[in-house]
């Protein structure tokens, strides 16, 4: 029977990565046989490594040195590696721009020729070597990883099922503002420029006659989302919710709404999930690299632009006008990206 190590950013209340975690394990129940299966906190030594048969690095942000060292240490005890949704983050804000022009930066400064080998045999030595956005593959290949060795799988939020569209939205008028922190390891690295543009947008959206509805998925998020709600002060027309939810529960709650404005990437996907269109507050690589893989480039507005409040408002426009394309899209990228993140389940690769 097999024992399976998953490496990821779990433990910590964090909904996105414990999303990809409870659906790892969901279907690695319904197709596997397994003896255990295991998540370890962030970064792991050989002696962790060693009671285990396979080794998954999971959905976040985990393509980085330290833990392709990981992987690179499972390969020579013999383990099985795999990658299942991660990616690259830490990337300026000045080299996405690059990566969007279909430019290469330069990646020294990221990775060291060292870390360049190490990635590198790593990614060779995986079984499945399923990534989550298409700049993150393209930095890869950059760096000598084997191109027909890696796939673009985007997110393994995407194995959610979906909520039906509504035919006719007859309720009130509602924007979801999805807020938190970041502890300014932001585009910009000013949280406060962010949230003063997100309360003016609030404002100018309660004149056109919208509520406004606050929501965390992280617990360190709240105190941020609390200080939103006091700078909207609008008790009657904006609703500050404490509760952290359940995706299933969060698709649910957002399927009310409109539209959303998101700054954690999750948030997104789980609007998206909801059939209600998100703009997308680039607030660092993950965000461009995942909204790449869906084809939703122009909902994003990165936290550093200078005329924040007036982008925010267009695009919030913009995703009001295309809602039934942007929904119809995301379930066209859905049908796409689920047999590729079901395959290492079907194939028994995990096993």
């Amino acid at each position: 029977m097999t024992k399976v190590l998953y490496l990821g950013w779990v433990g910590f209340r964090n909904l996105g990565d414990e999303l990809s975690w409870r659906l790892f394990q969901r279907f690695s129940k319904k197709y596997g046989q397994y003896e255990k299966i295991a998540f370890s906190l962030p970064l792991v030594c050989a002696e962790q490594i060693a009671p285990y048969d396979v080794v998954v690095l999971g959905g976040g942000s985990l393509i980085k040195p330290e833990y392709m060292q990981i992987l690179q240490q499972a390969t020579q005890m013999e383990k099985k590696v795999l990658v299942w949704g991660s990616g690259i983050d830490g990337i300026d804000k000045r080299d996405v721009d690059l990566l969007l022009a279909n430019e290469l930066p330069d990646l020294t400064k990221y990775f060291s020729s060292q870390d360049s080998f190490v990635l590198k045999h790593a990614m060779a030595a995986a079984a499945f070597a399923g990534i989550c956005g298409p700049l993150s593959q393209k930095l890869l290949e950059a760096l000598a990883a084997d191109h027909d060795h890696i796939y673009t799988v985007s997110d393994p939020a995407l194995l959610l099922k979906t909520k039906r569209p509504r035919q006719k939205r007859n309720e009130e008028k509602i924007i979801g503002i999805n807020w938190g922190t970041t502890y300014n390891r932001l585009f910009g690295q000013n949280e406060e420029i962010v949230e003063n543009a997100l309360a003016k947008v609030a404002k100018k959206l309660m004149r056109q006659g919208y509520h406004i509805y606050i929501y965390a998925v992280w617990d360190n998020d709240r105190a941020a989302c609390k200080r939103l709600y006091d700078k909207i002060s609008c008790p009657y027309r904006v609703v500050w919710d404490q509760k952290l939810y359940s995706e299933k529960q969060l698709i649910r709650l957002l399927s009310r709404f409109s539209a959303t404005i998101n700054l954690k990437l999750h948030a997104n996907l789980l609007s998206l999930a909801a059939s209600v269109p998100p703009v997308l507050l680039g607030y660092r690589f993950k965000v461009f690299d995942c909204a790449a893989s869906l084809g939703l480039e122009r909902y994003v507005v990165s936290t550093d632009a200078v005329e924040l409040e007036e982008e925010l408002l267009q695009k919030l426009e913009l995703v009001n006008r295309n809602r039934q394309h942007i929904v119809h899209q995301y379930s066209d990228y859905r049908s796409f990206y689920r047999p590729l993140l079901m395959e290492p389940f079907q194939k028994e690769l995990f096993f």
